[in-house]
């Protein structure tokens, strides 16, 4: 399994953007929450992870605008797919930059993405967000 992106290794300047903007917005936020990306933050996640096989990467046209992409096919924890194929392929897509250029990422390649979503306001909302911490292809 090679890990093409670990948010742990990266510097520290995500996370002083997001917990500026959440003091600023939401200053509430800290009182329950550890400052994010701190050593208490990390302790506290129990991140998302979710499956998925990769189905196509590079350029895709859609609406006559052209789209570089890495498109994913959700699998359940075993790798068996989410939704059968009679309904249609519920595939999503990436944008093809940063980690996602990996020579590791390709086509039938599978990949698990950890990630975490802050909910300011306590709900699924516009202001939500959504970090990915890991992921990994093999």
């Amino acid at each position: 399994m090679d890990v093409i992106y670990d948010l742990k290794k990266e510097s520290s300047a995500w996370a002083s953007e997001i917990n500026n903007e959440l003091q600023s917005l939401f200053p509430d936020f800290f009182a329950e929450q550890p400052h994010i990306g701190s050593s208490e933050w990390w302790a506290s996640l129990s991140p998302d992870v979710s499956k998925g096989k990769i189905t196509h990467v590079g350029p895709i046209l859609e609406d006559g605008q052209l789209y570089d992409v890495v498109a994913i096919e959700p699998l359940d924890e075993n790798l068996n797919a989410v939704y059968p194929s009679t309904m249609g392929q519920p595939e999503y897509s990436v944008a093809r930059e940063d980690f996602w250029l990996s020579a590791s990422v390709f086509e039938g390649k599978l990949v698990q993405i950890e990630s975490v979503t802050l909910l300011p306001t306590g709900e699924l909302d516009e202001h939500s967000i959504y970090i990915e911490t890991k992921v990994s292809v093999w």
